[in-house]
């Protein structure tokens, strides 16, 4: 059964702070402040296996100019080509699946390999900040509790000009896929693709857009919801499990 957030009350004595760099403006300015400030240990990215390659080797230079101890996690069970021959491409509404399979699972893994003790807190650091996409993902508050796992937002009243500004000033580097496409391009899932983005990525990252078309023939073959960035006909669940917390999407989600 899926622990439903709750408020983090607790004194913050935490086995391991994880910073979840996802390779956005956000992130990387919620990693930098975390570090500065002597609030995370390491850093986590998640390979989703439907992102742009770009994004994660921005990821990897921007940890190894700073000096910041990166750890690359994938998915523990289903891949995205699976889930999508499994289920077919997802929508808003059927989001709850990859969000599942390619980043809740793969946090549960990293989490209970940091904890030495059945009552250990894990701090995971994100960039999420107040805006409507946080409430509509669940994110609420700034400090949430989800069983072991304690999603800190330290940024969460920073506004998009105050990360502006801060990554101004520290001279932050900009992953070149934000350049491109407009967002860290860590995950295509295209549960929330906009009108013309596939075409955008045809043109930036053809290796990207040739992995998903050939899942498209695949997806055909089998009769399942065959179009990437297109809303699926309404269907039924998979299963009761639902995924109210979504933290690590909020940025998709306000596309």
């Amino acid at each position: 059964m899926h622990k439903k957030p709750q408020i983090y009350e607790g004194v913050g004595m935490f086995r391991r702070r994880i910073a979840l760099f996802s390779g956005g403006d956000h992130s990387v300015v919620a990693t930098h402040h975390a570090f500065a400030n002597d609030l995370a240990d390491e850093v986590v990215h998640v390979r989703t296996g439907i992102g742009v390659k770009k994004c994660e080797e921005f990821v990897v230079d921007t940890c190894r100019q700073y000096g910041w101890p990166l750890r690359i996690v994938e998915p523990p069970q289903l891949s995205y080509e699976q889930l999508v021959l499994q289920f077919g491409f997802p929508g808003p509404g059927f989001h709850h699946i990859p969000y599942r399979y390619l980043k809740e699972r793969a946090i549960r893994v990293i989490v209970r390999q940091a904890k030495r003790d059945r009552l250990d807190e894990i701090a995971l650091v994100t960039g999420v900040h107040r805006q409507e996409s946080a409430r509509r993902m669940g994110f609420t508050l700034p400090k949430i509790k989800i069983g072991s796992q304690i999603w800190l937002a330290y940024l969460f009243n920073y506004s998009a000009l105050d990360f502006a500004d801060y990554k101004r000033k520290y001279s932050l580097p900009t992953n070149p896929v934000k350049k491109t496409l407009g967002f860290s391009g860590e995950c295509l899932c295209g549960a929330f693709a906009q009108l013309g983005e596939l075409q955008r990525i045809e043109h930036f990252y053809p290796e990207v857009a040739q992995k998903i078309h050939i899942l498209q023939d695949k997806a055909r073959l089998l009769g399942k919801h065959c179009q990437w960035g297109v809303r699926p006909p309404k269907r039924k669940a998979p299963s009761p499990y639902d995924v109210p917390f979504q933290p690590m999407c909020v940025n998709c989600h306000a596309k």
